[in-house]
């Protein structure tokens, strides 16, 4: 409701014109002049100028329903990517205000589309995690089979099935694991099944998904249990969910399960559908704990910088990244190669934002330009203009 209050409170003199999927906002934005530095107290006034803008523009965009029950949301999320929104402006007015500020009046054009996708997206966060697709592939030896290569005599084990149930359930899409074992190398999946988190990832990114889960299922029978001729079949399933971009474990999980049978094989199968379905519940509980901390607090995300031409340019690039650019935690450098980068960046916002941030902000001398992004990495290239000759 707090994100409401302020948006009455700036109606009096913002002014909001809704073409397509821009707008047109009219704003007032000020800073204090802290020092004497004027200069500062400018920048300061045309980001809070640029926040308005968003802040008004929210109001004729986005559901008043989600505003609501999203409002805590959308204020630290969307609203601290502001000038990612808004992709041009014009300053009408401009001066020294009471109260040792400045103040600045500004034409700002929204991009609404952007805004109504990205509150829509963290509106159903916390509900489907921004339903990001699965893929599982889950190594399963039921009772009396020992052949190496069992695993791709079948399409989908009874381990998967449980899992994708639950999964898809929950809202979840999942990809067939069937269509990767035809398609990949079988040492391929052999190394994902394994624990090659690399492996695994670069199987989901070849099906389009974001995660994968892989793990083994054992059944076997409980020595010394016969009632009735009833055997006990027990089961243990280890799994893990990796994060696809940038290969992440993101969660891990085991589970035990019991199931009496008089047949061994049928038990065997019951016993692992059952600790399946056990730890896929185990697994949505820990990403849920891990979506919701990062949705509140801070995300991670792969930024692949190129085009930089000496190591020292790559570091101003950085600390100038971290400067100018809301949202921004902190940078740490995971490999630098020729002229390729990796940096994680923490954020509160999510890799869309930080694309658009990048792209659109004025982070001089840089200009940059995207050339791609998916739910946890961003690819930039930094462009150099020719010299103008002496």
């Amino acid at each position: 409701m707090a994100l409401i209050g302020c948006m009455l409170a700036n109606a009096t003199f913002a002014q909001t014109s809704v073409s397509g999927t821009t707008a047109q906002v009219t704003v007032v934005g000020m800073g204090s002049i802290l020092g004497g530095d004027k200069a500062a107290a400018r920048d300061k006034a045309i980001d809070d100028a640029m926040r308005k803008a968003v802040e008004q523009a929210i109001g004729t965009t986005v559901t008043s329903s989600t505003l609501v029950q999203n409002a805590v949301l959308v204020e630290d999320n969307i609203l601290a990517w502001s000038s990612g929104y808004v992709s041009n402006y014009k300053i009408i007015r401009e001066g020294m205000a009471p109260a040792e500020s400045y103040e600045v009046e500004m034409l700002a054009t929204v991009d609404t589309g952007s805004l109504r996708n990205d509150a829509s997206a963290l509106a159903s966060m916390i509900e489907k995690m921004g339903n990001p697709r699965m893929m599982l592939l889950v190594d399963e030896k039921n009772i009396g089979v020992s052949e190496k290569w069992h695993y791709f005599s079948v399409d989908v084990t009874a381990c998967e099935t449980a899992m994708i149930d639950v999964f898809r359930n929950k809202g979840f899409e999942v990809v067939d694991p069937g269509v990767a074992k035809e398609n990949a190398q079988r040492e391929q999946v052999v190394a994902a099944l394994e624990g090659n988190a690399q492996k695994a990832a670069a199987l989901a990114k070849t099906q389009d998904a974001e995660w994968i889960i892989t793990g083994k299922a054992v059944a076997n029978v409980a020595s010394g249990f016969n009632m009735g001729g009833m055997k006990s079949c027990q089961a243990n399933i280890t799994a893990k969910l990796v994060r696809a971009d940038d290969a992440k474990i993101i969660a891990t999980a085991s589970e035990h399960a019991a199931v009496p049978h008089i047949d061994e094989v049928t038990g065997g199968t019951q016993a692992i559908e059952k600790a399946s379905r056990k730890c896929a519940e185990n697994l949505m509980q820990k990403v849920m704990a891990e979506a919701q901390k990062s949705f509140y607090n801070q995300a991670t995300v792969n930024l692949r910088v190129e085009g930089f031409q000496s190591y020292n340019e790559l570091q101003d690039f950085i600390n100038k990244m971290k400067y100018y650019v809301r949202g921004i935690k902190s940078v740490n450098e995971r490999g630098v190669s020729g002229a390729y980068a990796n940096l994680d960046v923490k954020i509160v916002g999510n890799a869309a934002q930080l694309a658009r941030e990048l792209e659109r902000k004025n982070i001089e001398p840089f200009t940059l330009k995207v050339k791609g992004s998916s739910m946890n990495r961003v690819e930039v290239a930094i462009k150099h203009e020719a010299e103008t000759p002496q």
